[in-house]
């Protein structure tokens, strides 16, 4: 009886271990995502600050932009 009891109480515990890996690399998944994101607008924000030069470029030297 209290081997079947043990054994429930094993598989349970396995149950839980797995769900809270699961858990874990949905949050790695999550954080990855988020750190994607920020470095996409980082990179938006320094090609806006190129193309401000270069239209400062092209003014300073009398093209049009």
């Amino acid at each position: 009886m209290f081997e079947l009891l043990n054994v429930g109480l094993e598989m349970q515990k396995r149950m839980i271990d797995i769900q809270m890996q699961g858990i874990e690399v949905a949050q790695e998944m999550v954080d990855a995502a988020q750190r994607n994101v920020e470095a996409g607008l980082a990179a938006n924000q320094a090609g806006e600050a190129g193309v401000k030069a270069m239209k400062g470029w092209m003014r300073l030297w009398g093209m049009r932009d």
